[in-house]
């Protein structure tokens, strides 16, 4: 996963981040596929993260903050997912520089 570096908000993380990051690799190839993981939710995994607890849920939007580590952050499956969905609409309205 692409780590959010200096990036203050979700917004930044997408024009700083994913989408450059995104277009270098169109640079060098003709498609790139985009591939989300996700945990099954009766798997051995998924059983070990529910024991670690619940935290506060942060909705993940465009002026959302980025905060804490982003490690952390990820290990949270319903958090995951709402990256991935955001990532992925942010994504599908993407233009590489090429086509511009």
């Amino acid at each position: 996963m692409l780590k959010p570096k200096f990036c203050k908000t979700f917004e930044d993380y997408v024009k700083s981040v994913f989408l450059p990051y995104i277009d270098n690799q169109l640079k060098t190839c003709s498609r790139v596929d985009v591939v989300w993981d996700e945990f099954c939710e009766d798997s051995l995994k998924a059983s070990t993260r529910g024991k670690r607890g619940k935290v506060i849920r942060r909705r993940i939007q465009t002026e959302s903050a980025i905060l804490g580590n982003w490690e952390s952050f990820l290990r949270i499956d319903d958090k995951k997912t709402e990256l991935f969905t955001y990532l992925d609409e942010q994504l599908s309205t993407f233009k590489a520089a090429d086509d511009i």
